[in-house]
C-alpha cells in the first residue's frame, strides 16, 4: 500500500485529490485547520469560477463550504508557480462571495516563495500541516493514508535537495527547480530576466534566464533530461545565443561567430575549479556533433532562433551544487562579447 501510494502521488493534482478524499472521510481536521466554526464541512474540487459577465473563467483547487455556504478557497502549489491571471479571477469571485483574504489559502510543501503567487493570500498552512491534522483522525483509513502521504512528502523534500540522480519523479524535479530559481534569481546580475516555466517543450521541468545583447539575447537554461532514456546525468544546462541569424541552416556562420564563447570548456574555465568538479567532460566543447561529421559543429537549437552548447551536470550534484553552477552561468552571460 505505501508503494502504491508513492506511485500515485506524482503530480499536484494527485495530492489535491488525496486531500479532498481525506476531507470526505473525516472533515474535522480540515475544519480545525481552517479555523471554521462548528457545522457541516464539505469540499468542492476544481470549481469553475467567474466573477462577472465577460470575465475569464478559472478553476480553484478547493472551495470549502460550511453548512452549504462558501467560506474558504485553497490553491495547491507543490511544484509549479502561478500562471496567467488566475488569482485575479479567484479574488474577484471570492470578494463577490464575501470570502476574506485571510480565508484564501495558497498551500505549498513548505514556506518557500511561490513564483508569481499573490502576496495577499494566506501562507499559514503547508501541505504537511494539513496532512498532520489527520494523525488523530477518528477515521482509520484517513489516518493511515495521511500518515503514509506525510512520509512521502518527506521523501519528496529529500529528493528535491539531494543528489540529482534521486530526482526521479516530476514533482520532486519541479520542487528542485523552483528552489533553484528562487535562490539564483535573488543573486542574479542586474538585467537578468527569468522565465520560471517549469516545463520545456518536451515536457521536462526547466528554468530559462537571459540577458539582452546588441543583436539578440544570450540565454541560460537548465532542464531535466528524460529519465526513461536511462541517462546517468539527469540535469543539463544549455548556453545559448538567440539572434535573427540563428536558424537551423546557419550553423556554420554561428560557429565562426560564437563558438569560442559558447563552448562548455570556455564557461567552465571562467567559472573555476568549483564548477569544473560538477560538470561531465569539462574539457569538451559541449556542441552536438553527428558521427563522422566534418567542419563546423552543430549547435543545440530551439524554435525561435537559438543555438548553443550543452553543460551536463554529474548525477551526484545536489541542490546547492546546482545553485553554484547555474549562478556561475548567469554571471558568465554578462561576459558575452559585444
Amino acid at each position: 500500500m505505501p508503494y502504491g501510494l508513492t506511485r500515485l502521488l506524482r503530480t499536484e493534482d494527485d495530492w489535491s485529490d488525496l486531500l479532498c478524499f481525506l476531507a470526505e472521510l473525516d472533515p474535522e481536521p480540515l475544519r480545525s485547520a481552517l479555523r471554521l466554526a462548528q457545522g457541516t464541512v464539505t469540499v468542492r474540487r476544481e470549481v469553475r469560477v467567474k466573477a462577472r459577465r465577460g470575465a475569464p473563467n478559472g478553476r480553484v483547487d478547493f472551495v470549502v463550504l460550511l453548512d452549504g455556504v462558501e467560506r474558504a478557497l485553497m490553491e495547491m502549489k507543490l511544484g509549479a508557480g502561478a500562471h496567467g491571471e488566475q488569482f485575479a479571477v479567484y479574488d474577484a469571485w471570492a470578494e463577490a462571495k464575501g470570502i476574506s483574504a485571510a480565508d484564501r489559502y495558497l498551500v505549498g510543501p513548505n514556506a518557500d516563495p511561490i513564483p508569481d503567487g499573490p502576496s495577499t493570500w494566506s501562507r499559514r498552512l503547508t501541505f504537511g500541516d494539513l496532512l498532520g491534522g489527520w494523525n488523530s483522525s477518528s477515521d482509520d483509513l484517513a489516518r493511515l493514508l495521511a500518515g503514509w502521504a506525510l512520509q512521502q512528502l518527506v521523501v519528496l523534500e529529500a529528493e528535491a535537495t539531494g543528489p540529482a540522480n534521486q530526482a526521479s519523479i516530476a514533482l520532486s524535479d519541479a520542487l528542485r527547480l523552483r528552489r533553484l530559481a528562487r535562490l539564483t534569481q535573488a543573486a542574479a546580475p542586474e538585467s537578468t530576466v527569468f522565465k520560471l516555466r517549469q516545463r520545456s517543450q518536451m515536457g521536462a521541468p526547466n528554468i530559462c534566464a537571459w540577458r539582452e545583447t546588441e543583436d539578440g539575447y544570450v540565454v541560460a537554461e537548465i532542464q531535466r533530461l528524460q529519465p526513461r532514456r536511462g541517462t546517468d546525468s539527469p540535469f543539463e544546462i544549455r548556453i545559448m545565443v538567440q539572434t535573427s541569424e540563428a536558424t537551423s541552416a546557419a550553423n556554420g556562420l554561428l560557429a565562426d561567430r560564437h563558438q569560442k564563447w559558447l563552448a562548455r570548456k570556455s564557461f567552465v574555465q571562467h567559472a573555476g575549479p568549483g564548477v569544473q568538479a560538477l560538470v561531465v567532460d569539462p574539457e569538451d566543447d559541449g556542441f552536438k556533433k553527428k558521427p563522422g561529421a566534418k567542419g563546423h559543429p552543430q549547435y543545440y537549437g530551439y524554435e525561435g532562433g537559438g543555438h548553443g552548447s550543452s553543460v551536463v551536470l554529474r548525477d551526484a550534484v545536489d541542490l546547492n551544487d546546482m545553485v553554484t553552477a547555474f549562478s556561475a552561468l548567469l554571471e558568465y552571460l554578462a561576459t558575452y562579447p559585444k
